[in-house]
Parts: structure tokens; C-alpha cells; sequence
């Protein structure tokens, strides 16, 4: 009854009470009867507090927790407190232990992908992270409202930390798990993300990863236009200037990546133009047999160069690149050529 009040107020006064049976609740998900801990889940997911867990088992939970399971590790790491743990870097390593023995569900990997952005926060927490560890954000589990790993990672030094991984399958998750409608962008964040954008993302086969994560930004930006009211009724920790600062930084971020998109596809339309010029009848024969150039044609070359970006209205030849626009709608709406 108690984990399905409604009342915050209630659950709070409660949160001694609830934490006591937490020892309790360890042991008998151990030995096969979840049910305790579950319940307990429940209740600090809807108290809506960090803390809940350390406020009153803090000094012993990181014995508790050697005696725990590796789910039940999993589950209770986003309600620590990371950033008061000092010298935790056993802590930390001992919930990597868990993540890798741990099955993978979505329940799982949004207690995973949390407590994995609490502690990259923590710069003496974040190197005991390893590389296994950030692939978790890859199954991208759908974070609630309140969450202190999302509203926690998108500081500068995280987004720096995850660039460094070297892999853009995890920098694009980290940023359709990071962008959201319930936080806006720590310090600043901003600037890092559009920097990376370009840098990262602005290459000519990226293609599809900039319209997934323009779309991304429209789901928000909609969301967003729902109000306030309707945002606070599910994130009460939400306050009415942060709206206007997200819907600020996320325009930002959508134009940075419409800016990019064209300046890729502009790239490939420079050898477009030249090519009816500078080819000869014995070029042409030269040419791969999987490819077919039609000089006429100079949106069935760009689709080669650029298989997954967004169609444009293409100009003729005599036109410059610089003048190319994108309509003025949402990218879901743009057609896309299918990715070979």
C-alpha cells in the first residue's frame, strides 16, 4: 500500500520505516523471495528521493550489499547517494562485478544506465568504470522524470569522458538517454554537445545517426510545448524557468545538427557538379559496374556518396551549394534514402 501512494508527503514520513526493513529485504531476495525489496523499489522510486536508501542504512550498506545479489545490487545502486561517498572505489567496482553477472532486462539497464551517470560524475569515482560498462547505454531503457544519473551526466566532464570511449553507437545513446524533456543541460554542456556534433557526427556516412537524433529533439521539443503544468505534474522538481532555458538549448541543438547535415550533404554535391565536366566517355566506362552515374542526374550520385541522409531539393549544376535549404518542418517528415 505504501509504494503505490500517491501521496509524496506520506511516502516521506515513511522513509525511516521503510529503509529499517531494507537489511531485512537484502537478505530475503538472496534467498529467493524478491517480493521485499521489489516493494521496497516501489516506495523509493515514488518518494522521488536519491537518498532514501542512505539516510538511514549508510553506514552499513556497503557490507549489505557484499551479501546481496547482483539484481539486488543493481536495483538499490541509484538510490545511494554517490556523490557522498567518499573513498567508494571498491563500492564501485563491486557494482561493475554485479553489472557483469547481472541478467539483462529493461528494469535492469534503467538501474544500470542511472547509477553509471551518477558515478561518471564523480571524478574520483569514474575511472574504476570500465569500457564493458558503457555499452549498457546502448539498450537506451527509458529513464523516469526524476533521475539523478540523467540530470547528473550531461555535465561537460561526462560528455568529454564518453567521447574519449572512441565508439558512436554509445556517444549517440548517451545523448537520446541525456536530452530529455525533464532536465536541462548542466554548465556547460550546451557548447560540449554542439561541438561534438559537429566534430563527431558531421562526417558524410553519418547520415542516419544525425536524423535519429534530430528526431529525438522534435519528441522533446513537442513535449516540451505541452506546458509546464503538464511537465511538473510528473517531474514536481521541475521549475518553470528551466523550461524555457530546455527549450532554448534543444533548438540549439536541433539547428546544430541541421546546420551539419547540410554542410555533409553540400560536400558531396561539389564532385556532382564537376563530374558531367571533368568525365570522359573512357572515365565513365572505368567506373565500378555496381555504380551507375547519370550525369543528368545528380541526385541519384549523391544518394551513392550519402545513402542515409535526408533528400533535399538539389540544384542544377550552375547553382551554388551555399544556397541549398532545408523546408521548414520536422526531419521525421523528410524522406530518407535506407541506409545500404
Amino acid at each position: 500500500m505504501i509504494a503505490g501512494a500517491n501521496n509524496l508527503n506520506e511516502l516521506h514520513s515513511k522513509n525511516k520505516a521503510l529503509t529499517t526493513l531494507f537489511p531485512y529485504a537484502i537478505w530475503r531476495e538472496r534467498d529467493g523471495q524478491p517480493e521485499m525489496l521489489d516493494a521496497f523499489l516501489r516506495a523509493a522510486r515514488a518518494s522521488m528521493m536519491s537518498g532514501v536508501v542512505w539516510d538511514y542504512v549508510g553506514n552499513f550498506t556497503s557490507t549489505l550489499l557484499h551479501e546481496a545479489t547482483p539484481r539486488a545490487i543493481v536495483l538499490v545502486s541509484p538510490h545511494i547517494p554517490w556523490c557522498w561517498l567518499t573513498g567508494g572505489g571498491d563500492f564501485v567496482q563491486l557494482w561493475v562485478a554485479a553489472t557483469s553477472a547481472v541478467q539483462h532486462a529493461e528494469e535492469v539497464a534503467q538501474g544500470v544506465v542511472n547509477t553509471l551517470l551518477q558515478i561518471a560524475s564523480e571524478d574520483e569515482l569514474s575511472p574504476y568504470i570500465t569500457v564493458n560498462v558503457w555499452s549498457w547505454l546502448t539498450m537506451r531503457p527509458s529513464l523516469p522524470p526524476v533521475c539523478s544519473g540523467r540530470f547528473r551526466g550531461s555535465y561537460p566532464h561526462v560528455i568529454k569522458t564518453v567521447r574519449e570511449l572512441g565508439d558512436i553507437e554509445v556517444l549517440k545513446s548517451y545523448l537520446l538517454l541525456v536530452w530529455s524533456e525533464w532536465d536541462a543541460l548542466r554548465g556547460g554542456a550546451l557548447n560540449e554537445m554542439q561541438a561534438l556534433i559537429r566534430e563527431d557526427f558531421g562526417g558524410i556516412g553519418m547520415g542516419h545517426h544525425r536524423v535519429g537524433l534530430i528526431q529525438r529533439l522534435d519528441r522533446i521539443l513537442w513535449r516540451l510545448g505541452l506546458g509546464f503544468r503538464y511537465l511538473q505534474k510528473r517531474n514536481p522538481n521541475l521549475w518553470r524557468y528551466e523550461l524555457r532555458a530546455m527549450k532554448d538549448q534543444y533548438r540549439q541543438l536541433r539547428n546544430t545538427l541541421l546546420e551539419t547535415n547540410l554542410d555533409a550533404i553540400s560536400r558531396t554535391l561539389y564532385p556532382v557538379t564537376l563530374l558531367p565536366s571533368i568525365l570522359t566517355q573512357v572515365d565513365i566506362h572505368r567506373i565500378s559496374r555496381h555504380v551507375y552515374v547519370c550525369a543528368s542526374s545528380a541526385v541519384s550520385i549523391a544518394s551513392l556518396l550519402e545513402p542515409s541522409t535526408p533528400l533535399i531539393s538539389i540544384p542544377s549544376p550552375a547553382s551554388s551549394v551555399t544556397e541549398l535549404q532545408f523546408p521548414h518542418q520536422p526531419i521525421a517528415q523528410l524522406a530518407t534514402i535506407p541506409h545500404s
